[in-house]
């Protein structure tokens, strides 16, 4: 098997999210593309499992937040 830089550094971005902040995946995963080894596409990939990471995290926020209430 061959190895693959591209499938390499789009898999270590992707296992990063929620390890690391957001703002430091996006431009670490910028400057790989900007280096031609990620493609738009991984970049959008990337992003799509930011926000469904931050989408959960603001769900369990706000039931957090109801719990605080009711007690």
């Amino acid at each position: 098997m061959m190895f693959d830089l591209r499938t390499f550094i789009k898999r270590g971005f992707l296992n990063a999210v929620g390890k690391m902040a957001d703002y430091k995946i996006i431009l670490n995963a910028a400057g790989w593309y900007e280096k031609g080894v990620l493609e738009e596409s991984d970049l959008a990939e990337i992003q799509i499992k930011i926000d469904e990471k931050n989408t959960l995290d603001e769900s369990l926020n706000e039931e957090d937040a109801l719990e605080e209430e009711e007690a």
